[in-house]
Formats: structure tokens, sequence, C-alpha cells
């Protein structure tokens, strides 16, 4: 497309060094949040709800690229700037996102005695700070992602079908569209009356008559799918730069995937990394018998259509994992 004078100036990001940690809700992204922050020159958690507020909209045509790309380079150089000064930090001990996870979080109070300027962007160019931000649904339109021309790695978590949709179902997100939940942070889109999660346009009529566990099980499986359909369509030299891990693996032998993730993002683990997975409460046994529970749960609420397509990727995903390619 040939540039007008109308057209908004996309600035140029100060530093490629961005990680997007990623997958659908409930697979355990805060814990390898937090196992990350074990690594050698890694940022404090940080999320960008604003890109993932907008990137429906985007995909949807309710905002152009030029606006959305000029609008995210603006958001990120701002971001990265103003971390180096310590702006915008969470100093709460509790919160994801608290410095006081990270293994060095004098550094920040130190920050504070910078002044603003020019140094500071030399700084960020000169720097290898990994920039760690925390995503959902990333993968399910990374195409359009790609679009923007902002580069990134990404860690992208898969769960158990099973006991992510039971999960989903116990935090309410079968009814919470619905109920237009200002804390759901989710875009919707109205269909006749009803507030629908972007996730399901397309399916409207469906979606609308599902009771709250068949809705659940729906949107899961829908978005699995769209990971997996964007994943296998990339070129090897996109897929290079997503690394694909499970929850299950993690959890139970974290030590073996932080081996993959050190070699992926060519970053050394340091000795916070014993505080790390302690923080992240790894390693831990899983009880395979609670999964059967969870699935007589799904089964008891679903209808046989549905049932079938959380049983086909169950399936897939313990025999196969969705015949993605392992790291």
């Amino acid at each position: 497309m040939e540039l007008t004078h109308k057209d908004l100036y996309e600035y140029q990001i100060v530093t490629d060094n961005i990680l997007f940690v990623d997958g659908v809700s409930r697979t355990g992204k805060a814990m390898l949040n937090n196992i990350l922050l074990g690594f050698d020159n890694i940022s404090s958690i940080q999320f960008i709800n604003a890109m993932e507020q907008l990137m429906p909209m985007y995909i949807h045509g309710k905002l152009d690229k030029n606006a959305f790309s000029a609008f995210l380079r603006l958001y990120f150089n701002e971001n990265f700037y103003n971390y180096q000064l310590s702006r915008n930090i969470n100093f709460r001990y509790d919160d994801l996102t608290s410095i006081h996870r990270t293994k060095n979080p004098t550094e920040f109070y130190k920050n504070l005695a910078k002044q603003d300027g020019d140094a500071i962007i030399d700084e960020l160019k000169s720097e290898n700070t990994l920039f760690q931000f925390q995503t959902h649904d990333l993968l399910t339109h990374y195409s359009s992602f790609l679009e923007l021309g902002i580069h990134a790695q990404v860690i992208e978590l898969f769960r158990h079908p099973a006991d992510t949709i039971h999960s989903w179902y116990s935090r309410g997100w079968g009814k919470r569209f619905d109920n237009v939940d200002p804390r759901s942070a989710t875009t919707l889109f109205q269909y006749k009356g009803h507030a629908i999660p972007h996730y399901v346009i397309g399916h409207e009529e469906k979606y609308i008559q599902l009771n709250e566990m068949e809705k659940c099980a729906f949107m899961h499986n829908l978005l699995v799918r769209k990971s997996i359909y964007e994943y296998n369509k990339l070129a090897e030299s996109e897929k290079k730069k997503i690394l694909i891990l499970r929850y299950e693996d993690l959890l139970v032998q974290p030590e073996k995937e932080i081996d993959k993730m050190s070699d992926f993002l060519k970053i050394d683990k340091t000795s916070h990394i014993i505080k790390s997975m302690q923080d992240a409460r790894v390693p831990r046994i899983i009880d395979e018998s609670k999964r059967s529970v969870k699935i007589n749960d799904i089964q008891a609420l679903v209808n046989d259509e549905i049932m079938n397509d959380v049983l086909e990727l169950a399936n897939d995903y313990e025999n196969n994992f969705y015949q993605l390619r392992m790291y």
C-alpha cells in the first residue's frame, strides 16, 4: 500500500528483545513466567493488555493495520523506556508482576536515580534485557500479528484439554462474557442482543444456544484448533522463533524444559532458578485420577457432538501432541 501524508508514522521499536509467553487461558503461563525469572537478563513479568484487546478489532476490520502498528510501536517504546527508569513498576510483594520476584529487585531502586534522556535509548539498544510479556491466544491469530512486522520470540504452552476446560468452567468463563463482566478484560462483539467473545465469530448462532460448560469446551476447542492451524502454516523460519512446551512436562520435569528454554533463548539460567522454581511450585506430581473426574464432569454437562470433539482433542494430545514439532 502506498503511503500518503495522512498515514501514521510507524516508529522502529528500540529493541527486538521481546518474548511472549503465550497460550490459551489456564494453561500455566504464570508458572512459566515465574520460572523464566531464573534466567539471566530477563525482565520482570509484564502484561500487554492493549495489544490483546486491540488485536480482535484489527482482525475483524474495526481497526486498520497502520493505526494498530503505529500504536503498538509507540506502546512498546514507551514501555521499554519507562522500565529503564523504574516507572510504572509493580512494587507489591505478592503480585505476579512484582519486582520482588526478580533475582535483583535493588536494580529497580537504582534506576530511580537515572536521568531522562537519550542515554536511556542508548541503554536499550546496547543492553540485552529480554522483555517478557504474558499473552493470551496470540498463536490463534499469529499470521495477523506477523503482518505488523514486530520481531519477537514466543514460548507457547499447551495443557491437556480436559484440565483446561474444567478450569475454565470453574473460573466462570461459560457465563462471564454473557454477563459482560468488566474484569474479563476481553474484547466482546454484539450479536442479536448478546455479548460474544471474538473467538466465536463465525459460530455465533451455535454459541448462544450452549450452556456454560458447553461454551467453555466449544471456545477452548476452537482456540486450540486455530493455534495448531496457525502454527502449521508458518514458514520454517517463523517456526524457529516459537518454542512449544507442554504444561505437564514443565510441571513434572522442569529441569529438562528449562534446558530447552535456555537453548532456545540463548541465555543462561542463574542461581535464582532455584527460587523461581519454588515460586512456580515445580516439580509437582500429577494426579491422573483427578482428570478422569474432570472428564466425567464435562461429559455430564455437554452434548454428544462437543464431547466427541473434546475426546478427539484429548486423544490427539495424549498420543501425538497434536502432531506439533517438539523443540
